[in-house]
């Protein structure tokens, strides 16, 4: 294969490449993954390496990279869509729009939302979570996306923030923590607007 895509665990330190791309860069400072962020970013042996993520990660890959002595340029991309936080609290089915997702943390939270949601409106939900096969996440996002396919929601976890393109009109939060394997916690800005 000319192009190999894998998680940042996956990396391959071992095979040198022309370009490598490492995308949500901002993980880098995340407790639990980051030490895979900073294994690809020292590790990766790329002739040319591209980071994609939030720019607020900017200054500590600017230091990073600053000890290793390699050239660092910074290209900044305006939004197509802003990120706005709004007042309006959805706390009934009433309040639901067309074109709404709702973010949930678990697989069983985001069937009972879509559960709640059916029997509750007329509308339909599809979902999204990270334990999906990925072609039925396609489907799923492809529902979405389809102005008339009969779907009007999407119901998912937070595995919509990664590399997906959806139409979505307004990001509804169910809830501001998360279970993350050992404990209960709440989210951190950079996941929530990672999520958004």
């Amino acid at each position: 294969a000319m192009h190999t895509s894998c998680t940042v665990e996956m990396s391959d330190l071992s095979r040198v490449m022309d370009c490598a791309v490492i995308d949500e860069i901002q993980l880098l400072s995340d407790p639990h993954r980051g030490y895979a962020y900073t294994r690809a970013l020292l590790g990766l042996p790329a002739l040319e390496l591209h980071l994609c993520g939030d720019p607020r990660v900017v200054p500590l890959v600017k230091k990073i990279v600053q000890s290793t002595g390699d050239l660092l340029v910074v290209k900044e991309y305006e939004r197509l869509s802003p990120l706005e936080v709004s007042d309006d609290v959805v706390n009934n089915v009433k309040k639901v729009r067309k074109g709404d997702a709702f973010v949930a943390f678990s697989r069983s939270a985001v069937y009972r939302l879509k559960r709640d949601l059916e029997t509750r409106s007329d509308l339909k939900a599809c979902v999204i979570y990270g334990g999906l096969p990925p072609e039925t996440r396609s489907r799923q996002a492809q529902l979405f996306n389809t102005p008339d396919s009969g779907y009007d929601v999407l119901i998912a976890s937070d595995a919509i923030g990664m590399g997906l393109n959806l139409n979505i009109k307004r990001v509804v939060f169910t809830t501001m923590t998360k279970f993350d394997g050992n404990d209960l916690r709440a989210l951190e800005p950079p996941e929530t607007r990672q999520i958004a």
